[in-house]
């Protein structure tokens, strides 16, 4: 297990190590962490951290040899995947391995202009590709595609748009599933790296185009309402239209690091807005890591 502020390198745990439960981000393996062996956490965590996300995550955001553990083991389960390959030939000799995306992309938040605009953060970040892509190879992002691709055939929806498709973790199943898919997204390294992997003719909008588009059987929105300063007007015109609106289960609590371009919508929240468009809940099981809306 990794020792905090030990000398020299650090050891991290392998696939074997861990234990499967609601760590790091839903269902994420949790790495074994002994802050008794961490002086400046010993008085707050007084056994192993397995209390939950925050406790996990308030450690880690504090102790740099813990972090840089975790990092490394999440980028050696990735280093096996299809998905791993496919990066490293899309970025050739710029690729970076053990790059702490999170870290990189705080300090990249941290350096915007005043008054910066928000999509050119979006647009021009290569650390948001490797952060998109470790979260999906290290196998540590629940699998929505699983959970949500049986409930839009059950609806009989045939257009789909994923609106914040990024790097495709979600476009590409949907597409194999038999779906029409359109991504939305801004142009950049993310969708560079979607249009490269797929095996699929492919066509991603521009957000900012939205109210041109003509109507969607089902908006598939992941990871993306946190991301979305005014949600009302980003998407709007898409829930005026559609049937049936997918995204991530609101009611668990999510990743979120206290980053700028991350602002955790509450359920009430979204419960409220979508029901002005006249999308109710659909029933499905607490521990789904899917919301479906349905009109």
């Amino acid at each position: 297990m990794p020792r905090c502020g030990g000398p020299g390198p650090l050891p991290y745990p392998g696939p074997a190590d861990h234990t499967t439960r609601q760590g790091i981000g839903r269902g994420d393996p949790l790495v074994r962490l002994n802050p008794t062996e961490c002086t400046h956490a010993r008085t707050r965590f007084p056994t192993y951290l397995c209390e939950g996300c925050d406790t996990t995550r308030d450690h880690l955001r504090g102790c740099a040899s813990c972090r840089r553990a975790w990092n490394r083991y999440r980028w050696d389960i990735a280093a096996t995947t299809l998905l791993y390959a496919e990066l490293r030939a899309f970025l050739g000799a710029s690729f970076t391995p053990y790059l702490d995306s999170s870290e990189v992309l705080a300090r990249e938040w941290r350096a915007r202009p005043p008054g910066a605009d928000i999509a050119d953060f979006f647009r021009h970040s290569t650390a948001y590709l490797y952060n998109l892509a470790i979260w999906q190879a290290s196998g540590h992002r629940p699998d929505y595609c699983a959970a949500g691709i049986p409930l839009l055939h059950e609806l009989g929806v045939r257009t789909v748009l994923d609106f914040g498709c990024g790097i495709g973790n979600d476009t590409l199943p949907l597409l194999d599933a038999g779906f029409q898919v359109t991504g939305c997204d801004y142009d950049s390294p993310s969708t560079a790296f979607l249009r490269h992997r797929s095996r699929h003719p492919i066509t991603v909008v521009d957000p900012d185009h939205v109210r041109t588009l003509p109507p969607f059987d089902a908006v598939w929105i992941i990871d993306t309402l946190d991301h979305l300063p005014d949600i009302d007007a980003a998407i709007g015109p898409l829930m005026r239209t559609t049937q049936v609106l997918v995204c991530e289960n609101l009611a668990v609590p999510r990743g979120v690091t206290g980053k700028g371009f991350h602002r955790q919508l509450t359920l009430a929240q979204f419960t409220e807005l979508a029901s002005r468009y006249g999308l109710r809940p659909a029933p499905l099981p607490a521990d789904s890591p899917i919301m479906a809306w349905r009109r």
